[in-house]
């Protein structure tokens, strides 16, 4: 089973804007969804709720990504539950301020590092294990359009994510005997999350717009825009694509 036209959805980080537009996708596309939050058990049962409208069963877990352990027991237990899993994503990552690289602490970069390089390797590491079990499976980590336009005062959004880019592009190239895919979806502004957060309260109308101007569809793009570029990923319409990525940014990185 390369392809997911059965089994469960596992989303890490579904919580947050653009990883519950990738539930809402799948679930709307009569797939079941498992899906992770860090701390924001109201918007977990919110989102629960919204997912269980489309028909399709749907639930929540609490999960740390940086304990390796609690990730594997997450994905096993989702397996228990539903019998196979196709299709692992990784949306989750921290929250932190940018900054020039003159201006972090080691203490940022390493906080950084640790939960989001490890946390999505803890995750795809103990999904690798069930999907050479079950026979194959897809394996898809948000990324940055960033990797290919570097960007000023935003390293920790970057370098974790090139460390990602890699890690997938070498899961793709070990593990494709075993039909499992690893790809990565690149993602420039999205007006979902954090980013849309910054966008209406942190960062100034002229940079806003600047942003825009930059882009050269002339916007930012949306979670669901993001969540239809995921689930190709995961379709049979993908089955010959891995260690690869598709740009979700207007053409920012252009």
């Amino acid at each position: 089973m390369q392809a997911s036209s059965a089994g469960v959805v596992f989303v890490a980080g579904g919580s947050g804007g653009v990883g519950a537009a990738i539930c809402e996708e799948f679930a709307r596309r009569g797939r079941p969804v498992v899906f992770s939050y860090h701390r924001n058990a109201t918007k977990a049962e919110s989102l629960t709720l919204d997912l269980e409208k489309h028909g399709v069963p749907a639930v929540a877990c609490q999960l740390d990504l940086t304990d390796a352990a609690a990730a594997a027991s997450a994905l096993n237990d989702a397996k228990s539950r539903f019998g196979v899993i196709s299709d692992v994503i990784y949306a989750a990552g921290p929250t932190f301020e940018m900054a020039f690289v003159s201006k972090l602490t080691p203490k940022s970069w390493a906080d950084v590092f640790a939960a989001d390089v490890n946390g999505c390797f803890n995750l795809f590491n103990a999904a690798l294990g069930i999907f050479r079990q079950q026979g194959g499976g897809n394996l898809v980590a948000l990324s940055t359009c960033a990797l290919k336009r570097p960007p000023r005062a935003d390293v920790l959004s970057a370098a974790p994510k090139a460390a990602i880019d890699m890690l997938v592009k070498c899961i793709a190239k070990e593990e494709g005997r075993y039909r499992i895919r690893a790809n990565t979806v690149e993602l420039g502004f999205i007006a979902a999350g954090n980013a849309a957060y910054h966008m209406e309260h942190v960062w100034s109308p002229q940079l806003v717009e600047g942003i825009k101007k930059e882009t050269p569809l002339g916007r930012f793009g949306t979670g669901a825009e993001v969540a239809k570029a995921v689930a190709f990923l995961c379709s049979e319409d993908a089955s010959f694509i891995t260690g690869d990525s598709i740009s979700v940014d207007g053409g920012y990185h252009l």
